[in-house]
């Protein structure tokens, strides 16, 4: 293991703070990644300002992808942004084997991402948690990030949030520096929050709790939203580090309302794909989502609400 005073853990704590965008996954018709569009997407997402952009999360549906397609994803993004924005990727496999497979690999690219994320409770139980991540950080020098989502945490067994007394204790594990937390619960998150430091940072993954998220001290977010509308999500981190609440809290405000429209978390990919379409963005929305419902309305209320907050100047320019 590395000590978090080393060149890498310094420079990335220079750069692990905002906006984080959990990329969707581009598909060809025949469901392989599609590289072209990836880059674009990429590319307009690092324009919209954000800080940093996240590859092979949930948004980027990695549980569906073969590990191959899973390394073209991540080395595609990771060589299109350059040293533009933070790059980390995800690598969590389905057991214990298959993710140090992944972390080997990926820390192992020409041009490695960043970081890399786990989410440790898709394979692991919170017994001995602490040992499981020592020993998975003896495979890579790559900083890491915990990613706690109960949403792709799939044996029922499990089916449970990563414990926030050995989140803490993870803390002092030389090379995790920080967690992603989607369980949407404020209470579990200002228990782990109180892990936070320097060398541990934070990080929400509901959107609807950006700001209150930041004034309780995270270091920042990984909204979805971001793939669609990165300035909005970049302008609100942005306001919130002036210290113009006013004006943070109306950029929350359209979030929220945007957000709304979402049927469930499921639908998101696909609702998110379906609109980069349409602008121009991607060239094919395939996802994997399950959605079932009439998504023809639910991207026209998508469209109607983005324009009306233009309208009103709920957007940035």
């Amino acid at each position: 293991m590395i000590e978090k005073e080393s060149w890498r853990m310094t420079d990335l704590s220079q750069k692990l703070h905002g906006i984080i965008v959990p990329l969707v996954t581009p598909f060809t018709a025949d469901g392989r990644v599609d590289e072209k569009s990836l880059r674009a997407l990429a590319n307009h997402v690092v324009d919209g300002g954000v800080n940093g952009i996240f590859v092979m999360g949930t948004t980027g549906e990695f549980q569906y992808l073969p590990f191959e397609q899973q390394r073209l994803a991540i080395g595609t993004v990771a060589d299109e942004v350059g040293d533009r924005t933070l790059v980390v990727a995800g690598v969590t496999g389905k057991s214990v084997e298959e993710t140090i497979r992944n972390v080997t690999v990926i820390a192992s690219l020409s041009t490695p991402p960043d970081a890399l994320v786990v989410a440790p409770l898709c394979y692991h139980s919170n017994r001995n948690l602490p040992q499981h991540m020592e020993r998975l950080s003896r495979f890579s020098n790559l900083p890491v990030l915990l990613y706690n989502n109960l949403g792709i945490v799939m044996r029922r067994w499990k089916h449970k949030n990563m414990l926030p007394e050995l989140v803490g204790r993870m803390t002092s594990l030389s090379n995790i520096v920080g967690i992603k937390d989607s369980s949407g619960n404020p209470d579990y998150f200002t228990r782990v929050l109180k892990y936070k430091s320097p060398a541990f940072r934070v990080f929400q993954g509901e959107e609807k709790l950006i700001l209150p998220a930041l004034q309780h001290g995270a270091a920042g977010a990984v909204p979805s939203m971001g793939n669609i509308l990165p300035g909005l999500c970049a302008g609100l981190y942005d306001a919130y580090t002036k210290e113009n609440t006013k004006q943070a809290e109306a950029y929350q405000r359209s979030i929220n309302q945007i957000n709304a429209i979402y049927p469930d978390g499921s639908s998101i990919p696909l609702i998110l794909k379906l609109h980069l379409k349409r602008k121009g963005i991607i060239a094919n929305p395939i996802s994997n989502s399950s959605f079932k419902g009439d998504t023809n309305r639910i991207i026209s209320l998508l469209e109607s609400k983005i324009g009306e907050l233009e309208q009103k100047g709920a957007l940035p320019a």
